[in-house]
This record gives structure tokens, C-alpha cells and sequence, in this order.
């Protein structure tokens, strides 16, 4: 047992403050990766933000504040750790709120949210409740409060429109001159109807307001304004003699912002006038900043429509011909995905000679992800690749691969399946890198993996991609598809497999003699545990009648 108990207190407290930062670390930690994994960058960033300001106070700022040691920090160099450490606790408490505005409904990440609030509001009070340093004093001491005397001499921030409501002329007179002097515009009102006359013919930024009033009193006026769509948002402080804890709470449960005994120091009333006018400040700014990221994600979110609607426009047409028809999905997680698809005729009349078709799926998602794949997809559409025989497999991956080098593409990378059908003997030679297998559904029901075991693209420029080919029996379905569609996450949490998802395509080849993938993707849904995939859908169906 200590022979100091201040020393002991003061090191309970530092035990019972790490504690609670402790909580906020490790549940922003938690929503930060949560976020990460659900691809929610800009929430994953926030929690990391909550993170590490939490370390930083929990290492840095509070053992130096708290500390208990002789030759410990003065009272002044306390006082400016205090400064330090209540910033960073505010700076955790803005945080969450802007992370949970992000969240949305999501209520694993406003459930957890509210932890990391209660956490830090506990480090808050036992800030306020420490025990204190010898020669630190609750009043004089610490620099957070300045003195009175600076406060009445020092010039008003801002000033503000304010409207003063109270049947007692004195009263209305009184705070009116102290209103004045500090630099503020004042309408007085002797009623509530009067109040709310001036308050619809001019914008007003604080009222003060009286609670005994004949007529309408204090707490109907007030709760009128609250109730009023376009008053709701002025600051109120009501100025009275009751001093009951009721009355004072029935005016806060009513949308109070403050609450001033009438026989108040003008130095209290400056500064409860100027917190709200800061308030008020801090909430245009927020509402400006809010229109203009609200009208930049409208712009964006038009522009990447416009994207996507550019990249659905290059993807290929349905064909029915004889002997090949063709259907395809594709459901990018954004409005830009990574994932293209075609096929064309490689030379000669359409229908009569060799047939190409392909999927790509480009690492990433978003715009950047999207012109990639589009440079892909027009390189092949076009068969502009240098050097590339385009009716061999093994040469077209081969050249991409040496063209697009992961270094050279902002470490971007994709796989790739690339075929070549030949109608005349049934052939359909192909090769694949790092791509999930083609799946080729006999006409009995029997399934085939397509792939030949090739690198991703852009890793390694002397990869290998040997062609494999096989010869496909007339009434067979081929399907190429991106991994998203089998990676979906079912209800009990676990992915879905590619071996389920072949089953699937087994079962509605069987099933369905026509072209069937939308029914393959909503079937693929109802499985799943959110209708939105994760990651980039893409599949083509291929008929060989």
C-alpha cells in the first residue's frame, strides 16, 4: 500500500484511462477492417483515424498529463498536455459522428460506434474528475480557462443577430446594452407572438428568451420554434429567475441549447453567446461542405452512369446464328467494373471461319480499374496487338503479357481466358491465365474444366501459356464467367465454392434447353446473404447447336 494516496489515485486513474482508450482502439481496429474487407474505403479510413488518435493519446499525451512521479511536468506544461489531450479526444468524438453518418443504417458499424462514443465520453469524465497536483488548482491553474478580465476586454469573434424576449422591460433593456457592447445586433420582444412576428420577417442567429411570460410563455414559444421546420435550427438560451433542476430541465428536453439564472455575470453571458455563434459557424461551414461534396458525388455518380453506359455500349452483341448463339450477364459491384468480355469473327465472312471469344477481369474496381479493361477490350475487338497471332491462344496471352507489365500499369494487373472456336472441325483451342476454367456443359450433363494453368497477367514477362484444345459435340454449353459470381458469401457466411456454382449450371443446363443465365445469377442471389455482389460479375453463355 502506497504512504501516497493522491499518488495512488492519480495512478488509478491513468489504469482506468488507458482502459477506455484501450476500448476506442481496439473497436475502431475491429470496424476498420470490417470496412476494409466490404471494399468501404473511405469508413475503413475514418476508423483507422479513430485508431490511431486513440494510441496516440493513450501513449503519448496522458502518461505525461497523468504522471505521478516526482520531477514530473510543471503545472503549465500539465496544462498544455491537457490542452493536447482533450483536442484528441474531441478529435475521436467527430470522427465517429462523421463515421456513422457514412455508415448509413448499417447498425454493425452504429452499434460499435456508440461503444468507441461511450469509451471516449468515460475518458472525458475522468478527466474532469481527477484528483489534482499539488499547486493545481480546479479555478486558476490550467490554461484551458482564460481569465475573466481577458474575456471582457478581448474583441467579439463574430458577432450576431439576437433577439431578447421578455415582458420586463428592465430585463429587456439590461441584456440588450451587455448584448451591444460586445458588438451584436439586438431585437427585443415583449411577448411570444411579438417573438414570432420578428422571427418570420428577419433571420436571427440566438435567442434569449424569458420563461414567465403572460400569454404565451417560455416553454410554448420554445416549442414552436422547434416544431417550426425553418426556426428549428436558432440557438435558444433561456435567461430566468427559477433555478429548479425541473424547469431547467424541461427546457433542455425542449430544445434548449443553454441556460442562464437571470442574476448572471456578463463576462458567462459573453462567453455562452459566443460558443454559439462558434457552433453556429462550425454548423454553415458543415452544411456547405456537405452541399458541395453532395453536389460532387451527384456529378460523379452522373459521370460514372455516363462511363458505364460507354462500356456497356462496347460489349458485344447477342448472336444467333446457326450453329452459335450467345446471351451474357454483367453486373460490375460499381457503376465501373473491371471485367470485359467479347467474341468476333477472326477472319473471313461472319459465320464461316474462326470465332474468338474471351473475358478479362482487371484487379481493382472503379474508374481506373474500368480504362483498363476498356484498352483491353479494343485491343482485341480491333486485333491491333502487335505481334499477336489472334487464332492462337497461347500468342495473344503471351504478347499482352509482355505489353502490359504490372510496374508499368500502377501495379494493375488481370487474368484472362481466350478461345478459338473453328465451326468446320469443332475445335475449340484456348488458353487461360489465372482466370477461373471455362466450363463447357456436355449435352448428356457431363462438365468439363477448361484451363491451361497460365500465369496472371503483368507478373511475369517470360510467363508460359501453352494451348489446350478440345472438340465440342454439337448441343454443348460453354460458360466463361468472372470469380465474383461464385465467391458471393452465403447466409451462414461462407463463400459459395466454384464447385457449387458448376452444380448450378449443371443442373439449368439440364433443366432449361434455352439460354438461361439471368435465371443462373438470381438463383445465385437467393443464396447469397446481400443481393450486391462484392466484386464484378461477368458471364457468357455459348449454345453450340
Amino acid at each position: 500500500m502506497s504512504d501516497n494516496p493522491e499518488s495512488d489515485a492519480r495512478k488509478e486513474l491513468r489504469h482506468s484511462v488507458r482502459t477506455s482508450l484501450n476500448h476506442v482502439a481496439g473497436f475502431a481496429g475491429l470496424l476498420c477492417r470490417e470496412a476494409a474487407e466490404e471494399h468501404r474505403n473511405e469508413l475503413s479510413e475514418l476508423y483507422s483515424n479513430i485508431e490511431t488518435t486513440a494510441l496516440t493519446l493513450r501513449d503519448r499525451a496522458v502518461p505525461c498529463f497523468l504522471a505521478t512521479e516526482e520531477g514530473g511536468p510543471s503545472n503549465r506544461e500539465r496544462s498544455e498536455l491537457e490542452r493536447q489531450s482533450y483536442g484528441l479526444l474531441y478529435d475521436i468524438i467527430a470522427l465517429v459522428q462523421t463515421a456513422k453518418r457514412r455508415a448509413g443504417d448499417d447498425e454493425r458499424y452504429l452499434a460499435d460506434s456508440e461503444k468507441i462514443l461511450m469509451a471516449a465520453n468515460r475518458v472525458v469524465e475522468l478527466f474532469e474528475d481527477r484528483p489534482r497536483m499539488p499547486g493545481e488548482s480546479d479555478d486558476e491553474s490550467s490554461d484551458l480557462i482564460a481569465p475573466l478580465d481577458e474575456l471582457v476586454l478581448s474583441p467579439t469573434p463574430r458577432s450576431g443577430r439576437i433577439l431578447v424576449v421578455d415582458d420586463d422591460q428592465f430585463n429587456r433593456d439590461l441584456l440588450a446594452r451587455h448584448l451591444e457592447r460586445q458588438g451584436h445586433v439586438v431585437c427585443t420582444a415583449t411577448d411570444g407572438a411579438g417573438a414570432l412576428a420578428l422571427l418570420r420577417d428577419a433571420p436571427f442567429d440566438i435567442i434569449l428568451l424569458d420563461v414567465m411570460m403572460p400569454g404565451m410563455n417560455g416553454y410554448q414559444l420554445l416549442a414552436r420554434i422547434k416544431s417550426d421546420e425553418k426556426l428549428r435550427d436558432i440557438y435558444v438560451i433561456i435567461v430566468s429567475a427559477l433555478d429548479d433542476t425541473q424547469s431547467i430541465a424541461r427546457c433542455i428536453q425542449l430544445g434548449a441549447e443553454d441556460y442562464l439564472p437571470r442574476e448572471f455575470e456578463p463576462v458567462v453571458l459573453k462567453a455562452r453567446i459566443e460558443s454559439c455563434l462558434e457552433k453556429k459557424g462550425l454548423k454553415e461551414k458543415e452544411a456547405l461542405y456537405i452541399a458541395a461534396v453532395t453536389e460532387t458525388e451527384r456529378k460523379l455518380r452522373s459521370e460514372l452512369q455516363e462511363g458505364a453506359a460507354y462500356v456497356r455500349g462496347l460489349l458485344p452483341p447477342r448472336l444467333d446464328r446457326p450453329g452459335l448463339r450467345t446471351d451474357w450477364v454483367f453486373v460490375p459491384s460499381l457503376s465501373l467494373g473491371g471485367d470485359v468480355f467479347g467474341y468476333h469473327d477472326i477472319g473471313g465472312e461472319e459465320g464461316s471461319g474462326r470465332f474468338a471469344l474471351y473475358l478479362l477481369d482487371v484487379s481493382g474496381h472503379g474508374i481506373e480499374a474500368a480504362l483498363f479493361s476498356v484498352t483491353l477490350m479494343n485491343m482485341l475487338k480491333t486485333q491491333v496487338l502487335p505481334d499477336a497471332d489472334f487464332g492462337n491462344p497461347s500468342s495473344v496471352l503471351t504478347r499482352l503479357n509482355e505489353s502490359f507489365r504490372m510496374e508499368e500499369q500502377n501495379n494493375l494487373y488481370f487474368t484472362a481466358w481466350y478461345g478459338v472456336w473453328d465451326p468446320a472441325t469443332r475445335v475449340l483451342a484456348f488458353a487461360s491465365a489465372g482466370s477461373p476454367p471455362a466450363v463447357l456443359v456436355k449435352s448428356g450433363g457431363a462438365i468439363i474444366e477448361l484451363a491451361s494453368g497460365g500465369m496472371i497477367v503483368g507478373l511475369d514477362e517470360s510467363a508460359i501459356f501453352p494451348t489446350e484444345t478440345c472438340v465440342v459435340e454439337r448441343g454443348a454449353r460453354l460458360y466463361l464467367f468472372s470469380d465474383g459470381i461464385y465467391e458471393a458469401k452465403l447466409d451462414n457466411g461462407e463463400i459459395l465454392g466454384l464447385e457449387a456454382f458448376e452444380r448450378i449450371l449443371e443442373e439449368g443446363a439440364a433443366r432449361v434447353p434455352e439460354l438461361f443465365l439471368a435465371s443462373v445469377v438470381d438463383e445465385v442471389r437467393s443464396k447469397a446473404q446481400s443481393h450486391r455482389f462484392e466484386d464484378d460479375v461477368s458471364m457468357v453463355e455459348f449454345c453450340f447447336d
